[in-house]
């Protein structure tokens, strides 16, 4: 019998070839990418010129391209979002929305913990370290107050939609849920919310700190400012540098102006942690400092990633104040509403009704204070 001859098989020859010569493309174009500074290859697309030139009087300058925003070579989502620009700037004309998604924001923590591990481990162990779920799936706070899209404005500043893509049900009964079961671990405040990278600044300067409290209470030493801290805002998709943005105005409960004060991190703070819409101190999440410590910045207590203000007291309080009492044992959380010295609202008369005592009847201080 007669071997029988399948017919079609003569396209296989020229398609293996078009597929080796793309394959042959893609890898040279991507040891290209790899190989060439980005000088030659990013920079050239116009719409990336701008960042560049941020980026060449930033605090950052001295890093490449490739350390915050990854290679082609070794990522296969360089690739893609790559592929993504060029689509858009083949089909879209206006080209000058070129900004971060959520994903990539949250991919730049991790380049972010290369050269900053352990203002990463400070970060992850505090307050702004929470998760989506840790955020939005809490119980305590769902049942008081119902999430709603304002909620985006501090925690998943990056998120690409409105409160009820994110979570189900919206009311204030539950069980709450995240409708995309991925976004559990994703962190809800990330480096970015924070930080502009591109931001003007000097490579490698070193931050003269004052101890807590000392610029405030002497004013003998200068406020200071990290190049790259700026407030991300959600509406207008872009980073605020602590310059543009306002002291605000905040009065007590019987309207009297709160001293407030002007280190420039405490405008950051006061983005999320602001008060109602009557300025009034201690209303919303507020943490504004009156009675004692009026006038005193959150810096002063709370170190800039752990929040953590543990052992703050002693950089102004010896161990037993002037009239006896042992200041670093006491309750000081606003946390604990049996607390009658909440470090933020405490004064005089709270632990002296009668009156503060004489200078005479106090007792003698050694260390300071």
């Amino acid at each position: 019998m007669s071997k029988r001859v399948k017919r079609g098989g003569g396209w296989r020859g020229p398609l293996l070839l078009a597929a080796l010569f793309l394959l042959c493309m893609l890898l040279g174009g991507v040891g290209y990418f790899e190989v060439t500074p980005p000088e030659k290859t990013c920079v050239s697309c116009h719409e990336i010129q701008a960042s560049h030139m941020r980026w060449t009087n930033s605090a950052h300058r001295a890093v490449s391209c490739k350390a915050c925003h990854g290679g082609s070579a070794d990522s296969w989502h360089a690739l893609k979002e790559n592929a993504k620009r060029v689509f858009f700037h083949l089909t879209e004309s206006d080209h000058s929305g070129m900004r971060l998604s959520e994903e990539q924001a949250v991919r730049m923590v991790r380049s972010c913990q290369a050269c900053h591990p352990r203002e990463h481990a400070h970060w992850l162990a505090g307050g702004h370290g929470a998760s989506y779920a840790t955020v939005f799936t809490d119980e305590k706070h769902n049942r008081a107050e119902q999430v709603n899209d304002d909620c985006l404005r501090c925690h998943g500043m990056f998120f690409e939609g409105r409160a009820s893509d994110l979570l189900a049900p919206l009311d204030t009964r539950g069980p709450w849920r995240l409708l995309d079961p991925r976004m559990a671990g994703r962190p809800a405040v990330p480096c970015l919310a924070c930080h502009e990278l591109h931001a003007p600044g000097r490579p490698f300067a070193r931050e003269q700190t004052p101890a807590a409290g000392v610029a405030e209470v002497t004013n003998r030493v200068p406020c200071v400012r990290r190049d790259t801290v700026a407030f991300y805002v959600r509406q207008e998709r872009e980073h605020f540098a602590l310059d543009s943005l306002g002291v605000p105005r905040i009065v007590d409960a019987s309207g009297r102006p709160v001293k407030v004060s002007h280190d420039p991190r405490q405008r950051l703070c006061t983005q999320c942690h602001a008060p109602n819409a009557f300025g009034v101190a201690g209303t919303g999440d507020d943490r504004t400092p009156t009675g004692v410590h009026e006038g005193l910045s959150c810096a002063a207590c709370h170190r800039p990633h752990s929040n953590d203000a543990r052992g703050s007291c002693a950089f102004c309080h010896p161990a037993r104040s002037s009239c006896g009492l042992d200041v670093t044992a006491m309750d000081t959380t606003y946390r604990s509403k049996a607390s009658r010295h909440n470090i933020h609202t405490v004064k005089c008369l709270d632990c002296h009704p009668a009156g503060v005592p004489k200078p005479s009847a106090r007792l003698p201080v050694s260390g300071g204070g």
